[in-house]
């Protein structure tokens, strides 16, 4: 009778060991979905800060050829804030992301 009772723990164990396996490997998915998506929304940030950088870096080219060349163009930077907070949102509408 001993044996059966070793045998039966024993099993019981393996089952419970097996429950807490499958358990964990419905995290693993679980967290690499929820990996694949923050790589997906940092994507989209990186590529609205290289958007930014760009054009501020643009419009400083622009103000030094202005100098340079003296062609006294003014660069209007109210509406280079304006056409960027577009900008800015229609990257939240397209992807969806709030910021």
């Amino acid at each position: 009778m001993g044996v059966f009772y070793l045998k039966y723990f024993y099993y019981l164990c393996i089952v419970e060991d097996i429950e807490k396996i499958r358990l964990l490997e419905d995290e693993v998915v679980e967290l690499r979905f929820s990996l694949k998506d923050s790589k997906t929304k940092e994507m989209f940030y990186l590529d609205i800060l290289n958007n930014i950088d760009s054009s501020i870096s643009d419009l400083f080219k622009q103000e030094e050829e202005n100098e340079r060349f003296r062609l006294n163009e003014e660069i209007d930077y109210r509406e280079c804030l304006i056409n960027l907070k577009k900008s800015l949102n229609e990257y939240k509408r397209v992807y969806r992301i709030n910021f």
